[in-house]
């Protein structure tokens, strides 16, 4: 069966009756809820249809090329659902957006990507990290986040940007998903990966007491939530060692206000951004590596993995850090993504 959208070809897969009834109606509460946006977090909805692929969500920043996202769209596995807010000036805080669990500024630059995913709007939200843009957010959600130099490599080797620390880097495009599989997918079809039986050196801080199920090594790592430039060194020495490292960090704009424009102004303002425990989620883009977010079960606390943007390496620690997931917690499910809590009406409506 075919259909014929904005001129392009689309093939619908067959469903048995029940299932195609069940995926309607998750189709169209996704629909629904875009078009209440209930946390302003949507700049523009598109029509969606069952059977044409899983939702996409994409932060409204021109980093993103559209052939990128057409893509996507051709492969029938994916169909555009949103355009997404970002944080002006596309800073770490959005100061229009609220995190929907803590009532605090939304974590950003890719806020409305992370909370439209979050919600159960979107299936995928695609956004662009400089200095933490797409991890934090999805870190601050209890999302599971990635990103990569090697997305999109082409387009996005057109750009260059300086932080507000003054540090020159080139932004990476990156996903954000609640389900571990969804995730797993889009990096497949859009990351090249290469399969690896060596032996392999995974690294943690010696400060971690975490219980890896898998073996590694303690080292020394730097003030993690301290000075960037330190950490930028640190990881450009150790990662060509190891196939990857871990590090656990959070809980994300929880406790704090990370954000480096207002960290800047004193040494009160330092601590308080430093309360909001962004570590090496700030600098793993900043180094051209690849980074992969894994949500335990404390609020915006997670493991992310960082290594080189080397196929046969990233396909280890995607492997690695899967043994880490964990079921979601059921209340985010049964509140946040029934679509009933949003629509509830009092007698003036």
């Amino acid at each position: 069966v075919c259909i014929v959208r904005y001129g392009w070809i689309c093939r619908v897969p067959h469903f048995s009756l029940y299932e195609k009834r069940e995926k309607i109606m998750k189709v169209e509460e996704m629909e629904r809820l875009a078009n209440l946006n209930p946390f302003t977090s949507v700049v523009h909805s598109f029509p969606v249809y069952e059977g044409d692929g899983l939702l996409l969500g994409v932060k409204n920043d021109f980093h993103i090329h559209s052939s990128f996202i057409q893509s996507l769209v051709d492969s029938r596995n994916y169909q555009l659902h949103t355009i997404d807010v970002m944080a002006k000036g596309g800073r770490a805080i959005d100061l229009q957006l609220m995190n929907p669990i803590t009532g605090n500024y939304m974590s950003g630059s890719s806020s409305g990507t992370a909370i439209n995913v979050f919600l159960g709007m979107n299936d995928i939200g695609i956004g662009s990290d400089g200095g933490g843009s797409v991890l934090a957010p999805a870190m601050s959600l209890n999302l599971f986040g990635f990103i990569s130099y090697l997305i999109d490599k082409e387009n996005m080797n057109l750009y260059s940007k300086v932080s507000t620390d003054d540090i020159r880097f080139r932004p990476s495009l990156g996903y954000i998903a609640k389900d571990f599989e969804v995730l797993k997918e889009i990096v497949k079809v859009t990351v090249p990966l290469e399969n690896d039986s060596s032996v392999h050196k995974i690294v943690i801080s010696s400060i971690d007491s975490s219980n890896y199920p898998f073996e590694v090594e303690r080292i020394d790592f730097p003030d993690i939530y301290g000075d960037r430039k330190e950490n930028i060194q640190f990881l450009e020495q150790v990662l060509p060692t190891v196939d990857f490292l871990i590090s656990k960090e959070g809980p994300v704009d929880v406790e704090g206000f990370g954000d480096s424009v207002f960290g800047h102004f004193d040494e009160r303002t330092k601590q308080i951004q430093r309360k909001a425990k962004k570590g090496l989620l700030r600098v793993a883009n900043m180094v051209g590596a690849t980074a992969i977010s894994i949500p335990t079960d404390e609020l915006g606390v997670s493991y992310l993995g960082i290594c080189e943007s080397i196929p046969s390496k990233i396909a280890v620690m995607i492997g690695k850090m899967e043994k880490l997931v964990i079921p979601q917690d059921e209340l985010i499910e049964s509140y946040f993504r029934n679509s009933e809590t949003w629509f509830r009406k009092g007698y003036g409506e």
